[in-house]
């Protein structure tokens, strides 16, 4: 969170001037038109010409409501030989094309705001516009006549939050219970969307303490994601907070049908689930992705689950200059067919539960939920009071043999679903005190060994050593070095193969 206001506040004093009028203030009453011309939807290759059409219009010290995507454009740090993921290509935003939530209907801290918000975003022309939601409480969250969301947002819409603006989910038993998305594509498939807000004051709130409540207490748990893109590209999250979400905070595509991502400035804010009977969250994740084309920085995200998870088919995704406070880690699975091509760079861990955590899940048929898993590379990353830095579990969660024979005795079939984990890289990772957990703890399965794991510089101190099963190729190099404060550094190495010195100490 502190580097992110920084980054706020940097980005403040550096703007450099962007093509718009602005609106006098961020509500419906007296505005000034404007005009943002914003025909920038990213480019095919890194190394193409990104277009900005806009100039200097002579208004750049009057404050604004949609300030385009120039920023983004700059910052998409798209790795070599990747695609540039390509942002939402929007109309020019006018006064004609701007909608105010109040001007239908809407009224602050009234009992529920849910059709006269879907009337606003439903006034947006097919060509495009924006919806405002200006300051002061908002609450949603009220069943209206779709099935699959509660507020839909149709293409080339932007849904922007003013600051002092919350948009307040209905309390647990007045908002649906039934996986139904709470924020998402109208019928399911939109594209060109942005969900934006003006800083940490623009909020989103869950209200989900009542929801893991009644997780704990056997009551019907089934929320839907807060925000969720099921069919379509190019989407953008900037500059808002979520918080207290029921479920997952964030989630990206549904089987690979939706790509091309960018989350920016956003924090995500939910109880550990460590936090004990009556105060924990649970299920939170923060950003779940499902499809190819995700960039991701300059988040700060502490919650009750993955902190940002990587599911099937995510490809080509991209995080980085992020902090990570409660939560489950950088995370892989446990659904993982057909991820490729992820790079975690420079997080900073603090009171995470998992570091680096990889994992495959069984069915309850017996099938595997994996296959094809391939380029895995975390780089960066400074851990402090994070339990387990390294794991990977292809029996998630844990259902390996005590004795790791038994396991070898009775190898699954290998199939389709079976996980085939080649090439993870831990580069410049270290931790910063004792972690609580083990310092590494990587188990394959005995027809499918994780292959080619590489630790590049790594620092890892914790109770307990290394424990290895059906791993081929664990490299230590540059340094590598690996404490364990009780009992032996190798605590198993089982079926494996290690290559280096990683300068183990007892």
């Amino acid at each position: 969170m502190r580097h992110l206001t920084a980054r706020v506040l940097s980005l403040a004093l550096l703007l450099p001037p962007v093509s718009v009028a602005s609106f006098a203030s961020c509500s419906s009453d007296d505005e000034t038109e404007t005009i943002v011309d914003n025909n920038n939807g990213g480019s095919d290759n890194k190394d193409d010409e990104n277009n900005n059409s806009g100039g200097d219009n002579g208004k750049d010290d009057e404050p604004s409501l949609f300030s385009g995507i120039d920023e983004e454009l700059k910052a998409q740090n798209t790795p070599d030989g990747w695609t540039s993921v390509s942002l939402p290509q929007l109309p020019s935003i006018t006064s004609a094309n701007t909608f105010y939530i109040t001007d239908f209907g809407a009224v602050a801290d009234a009992a529920d705001n849910t059709a006269a918000i879907q009337k606003a975003l439903d006034a947006v022309p097919d060509e495009g516009g924006m919806v405002v939601i200006p300051a002061g409480t908002w609450m949603f969250g009220s069943k209206q006549t779709s099935t699959t969301e509660v507020l839909g947002i149709k293409s080339k819409t932007v849904l922007h939050l003013c600051a002092g603006a919350t948009l307040k989910l209905l309390p647990y038993g007045e908002a649906p219970n039934t996986k139904m998305i709470f924020i998402g594509c109208k019928n399911r498939k939109q594209t060109d969307i942005v969900i934006e807000g003006e800083g940490e004051t623009s909020v989103i709130d869950g209200q989900g303490a009542r929801w893991w409540l009644a997780r704990e207490n056997g009551e019907t748990f089934n929320p839907g994601a807060m925000i969720r893109f099921e069919q379509g590209s190019r989407y953008l999250i900037r500059d808002i907070k979520i918080q207290n979400t029921p479920g997952v905070n964030i989630t990206i595509s549904n089987s690979g049908k939706a790509s091309h991502a960018t989350i920016h400035d956003v924090i995500i804010s939910e109880p550990a689930s460590e936090a004990g009977a009556g105060k924990a969250s649970h299920n939170t994740d923060g950003v779940s992705i499902w499809g190819p084309y995700v960039n991701i920085y300059d988040c700060s995200i502490s919650n009750g689950d993955d902190n940002v998870v990587c599911d099937n088919d995510a490809q080509y995704i991209h995080v980085w200059n992020c902090f990570f406070g409660t939560g489950h880690g950088a995370s892989i699975g446990s659904y993982t067919k057909n991820i490729t091509h992820v790079i975690f760079d420079n997080i900073t861990m603090e009171g995470t539960t998992a570091g680096v955590r990889l994992k495959t899940g069984i069915n309850s048929d017996g099938s595997l939920r994996g296959g094809g898993e391939k380029d895995f590379t975390f780089s960066n990353f400074t851990m402090t009071n994070v339990k387990n830095p390294f794991s990977m579990d292809c029996f998630y969660d844990k259902k390996y043999a005590k004795d790791p024979q038994d396991d070898l005795d009775n190898p699954r079939k290998f199939d389709s679903t079976t996980p085939t984990y080649d090439g993870i890289l831990l580069k410049n990772v270290k931790t910063t005190d004792v972690c609580s957990g083990s310092a590494i703890f990587l188990v394959g399965r005995p027809e499918s060994h994780i292959k080619n794991v590489t630790l590049d510089n790594v620092q890892i101190s914790a109770k307990k050593g290394i424990d290895i099963r059906f791993v081929d190729n664990l490299v230590f190099k540059n340094g590598s070095k690996i404490s364990a404060s009780s009992g032996s550094i190798w605590v198993k190495k089982f079926e494996s193969t290690v290559y280096g010195n990683c300068g183990a100490t007892e």
